[in-house]
């Protein structure tokens, strides 16, 4: 723990987000933003929070705790001859990325849940949208509609809050309440920053200006690319890339689409663009949280391959090597959004595959956001092989020039983020 010049601790930076599950979108922004925070506030001590206190370290993520029991724990405890905890100044929070606009109490308390859990709760009140409502704030202990947005009120008096690189591409649809709530929330803190144009828009019709910055999952080449790189030389990706010598496909599909027809058309059309370009196939999964991906439906993927034995459901669940594994494909077809924007940022050649309403616009908010209508590359199962000899036919010079001026813009709006959050006059940030 640091402290200042007279003694104080120095107040630490909250990271605050869906750590507490596995995917590999939420695990790698809270990475990415203990990364810029060792990078831009050297020696300020970083504490990861979410909904439920949980420790993620084995896949890559973090020891989280609950943003409740943090906010409950901020009272002073003086010790003799020790600076008192917590600190007399408030901590600053960091909302670090996500669909948390879109993101329901009954939605996040599933996704904290393990495959029986989260199957019973929906066998029990999926029918009835009132007692799932109930049933989920219940679990949380909070009335709040959008669990995932920071809730000011209930953090330390003075509590600094950015929001950087949130999304609500449904936030116009959503019940009156929930908008309330969420403009509440978002006029009172210190700066609100968006990732694509369908959540700035939607909020400025609601009468709040926000800004426009690249999610700050395009910083991961820039910032983790060494550990990614290491990841690649070991391991399980090691393995893959010594058994498939002239490349692979690297394949996600969420569970959503794991119906037979999709599965079929997929199958054909993943075949026959590996044997255009004389490629093997690896699915992986890139969230193992309920309503994410699941290994199972990738195996019924994969049987139905012409040849299964050239392709191979990879198990690693930990988000570097996820990360590896898609900076190493030839080829990288994924529903996911985050899958997406790191093959993007190893300016490797991507598709994305729209599968399920909300994703899908998901999915199209960022590609009109950040890329030209020519690059935006998003199939639907029945043109992915068409569409795939035109993405590997781009010049890589093309795609790497992409990745950096993203990066670039992510980076700057984290420095202006964590100036909102620190002030540098503050005698805590005069130590040297």
């Amino acid at each position: 723990m640091e402290t200042t010049a007279a003694g104080a601790l120095r107040a630490p930076l909250i990271l605050f987000g869906a750590f507490d599950r596995h995917n590999l979108g939420d695990l790698l922004l809270g990475r990415i933003a203990a990364a810029l925070a060792a990078r831009l506030l050297p020696g300020r001590e970083v504490r990861f929070a979410g909904l439920a206190s949980r420790d993620l370290r084995a896949d890559g993520g973090a020891r989280v705790q609950a943003l409740a029991e943090l906010a409950r724990d901020w009272h002073p405890v003086h010790r003799e001859g020790a600076p008192a905890w917590p600190p007399a100044s408030p901590p600053a929070l960091l909302q670090v990325g996500g669909e948390i606009l879109g993101c329901g109490a009954w939605e996040a308390t599933v996704m904290l849940l393990d495959t029986t859990g989260a199957a019973h709760a929906i066998a029990l009140h999926d029918r009835d949208p009132s007692a799932r409502e109930a049933w989920a704030r219940g679990v949380l202990g909070s009335a709040r509609g959008l669990p995932y947005l920071a809730p000011h009120a209930a953090l330390p008096p003075g509590t600094r809050i950015v929001h950087t690189g949130i999304g609500g591409v449904g936030f116009a649809s959503l019940p009156a309440a929930r908008r309330a709530e969420a403009l509440t929330e978002l006029h009172t803190a210190a700066r609100v920053q968006v990732r694509d144009r369908c959540t700035r828009d939607a909020l400025a019709a609601a009468g709040l200006d926000a800004e426009l910055v690249p999610d700050p999952a395009v910083l991961v080449e820039r910032l983790l690319g060494a550990e990614v790189t290491r990841s690649a030389a070991t391991g399980e990706i090691a393995v893959l890339r010594a058994r498939f010598p002239r490349g692979y496909v690297a394949v996600q599909l969420a569970a959503e689409s794991g119906d037979d027809a999709t599965l079929a058309t997929l199958a054909d059309e993943l075949a026959a663009t590996a044997r255009d370009r004389g490629l093997s196939i690896v699915l992986f999964c890139a969230g193992r949280a309920p309503w994410h991906d699941d290994p199972e439906v990738l195996e019924r993927l994969r049987r139905r391959l012409p040849d299964p034995k050239s392709a191979v459901v990879a198990e690693s669940r930990h988000v570097l090597d996820l990360c590896a594994l898609i900076a190493s494909a030839a080829l990288c077809c994924a529903s996911s959004l985050h899958a997406r924007i790191v093959a993007d940022a190893f300016a490797r050649p991507a598709i994305s595959i729209a599968c399920g309403t909300a994703q899908a616009a998901k999915l199209r908010a960022w590609l009109d956001s950040w890329h030209s209508p020519r690059r935006h590359h998003l199939a639907a199962p029945g043109n992915l092989r068409t569409l795939a000899h035109s993405v590997l036919s781009e010049a890589p010079s093309e795609r790497g020039a992409h990745a950096a001026r993203l990066a670039d813009l992510a980076e700057a709006a984290a420095r202006s983020a964590f100036a909102q959050l620190f002030d540098p006059l503050e005698p805590e940030d005069k130590t040297p």
